[in-house]
């Protein structure tokens, strides 16, 4: 199926991740954007005005649709009060800080209260114990996963977790908003949001675990008639790890 140009899937990342996250929505028959991380004007700005300022980042005319995972949900809620989005697309994504898990709420802040010296030998000791706890990813992912953390500003890392905590969207995007979940998400649990489609056994990174289903999913969202799955993208090994410079920044299709 040909891509439709006019349409534009902007997916903000994830705490610690990249444009590489969503590579599997790369199938979607659209234009998919990632916006780059900027650098946060101080410690405590907040998540909501953070999204507005990575929301100006967004340029160009278009069918837009703004979208992400986990804490790219968060932003993506906030970044669509600033847009002419069509729609809001939610994976894994929840309201407010209240909607994450006990554990989670303490990762974060155990992370935000952590010297940024300590952070990468943190990453290194704990990512695939952790990554085990919350997830079932293979072998490829969770190297994926960690190797975007590692890359990460630390200083950035910090930040996202402080500004998590305590979120709470404030009013509703003008945007309807679809969501899909997963019914064994142990960050955000399923009992605490409302989701449009839950994804039988799928955790907390369905879009990389279960991609066809949430591709389905976000092709209905933005009614890309026509769209039925998708396949797996044929990469090298050093290409799914790595990535470009500009890959890891900000990626249109």
């Amino acid at each position: 199926m040909q891509a439709v140009p006019e349409i534009r899937l902007v997916l903000f990342p994830g705490i610690g991740v990249d444009a590489r996250l969503y590579r599997p929505q790369r199938e979607l028959p659209v234009r998919i954007e990632v916006p780059p991380w900027i650098a946060p004007e101080s410690d405590r700005e907040s998540l909501g005005h953070y999204a507005q300022r990575m929301a100006e980042t967004v340029r160009g005319g278009g069918t837009i649709y703004v979208g992400g995972c986990s804490m790219g949900a968060m932003l993506a809620l906030e970044a669509a009060k600033h847009l002419d989005a069509r729609g809001v697309l939610l994976i894994g994504g929840c309201r407010s800080y209240r909607d994450l898990s006990p554990l989670f709420l303490s990762v974060c802040a155990a992370t935000a209260s952590m010297p940024q010296q300590w952070i990468e030998p943190a990453i290194r000791l704990s990512a695939p114990a952790g990554f085990s706890l919350f997830e079932d990813l293979n072998r490829s992912d969770m190297e994926l996963m960690t190797t975007m953390m590692l890359e990460h500003s630390p200083g950035q890392l910090r930040w996202s977790a402080e500004a998590i905590l305590g979120w709470e969207l404030q009013g509703t995007p003008h945007a309807p908003v679809h969501s899909i979940h997963g019914e064994n998400d142990e960050v955000i649990p399923v009992r605490n949001v409302n989701p449009d489609e839950i994804v039988k056994g799928g955790r907390h990174l369905i879009h990389l675990t279960h991609a066809p289903q949430v591709n389905r999913f976000l092709a209905r969202s933005m009614a890309l008639n026509g769209f039925s799955d998708c396949k797996p993208a044929n990469r090298s090994r050093q290409s799914r790890f790595r990535g470009s410079a500009s890959e890891r920044a900000y990626e249109p299709s």
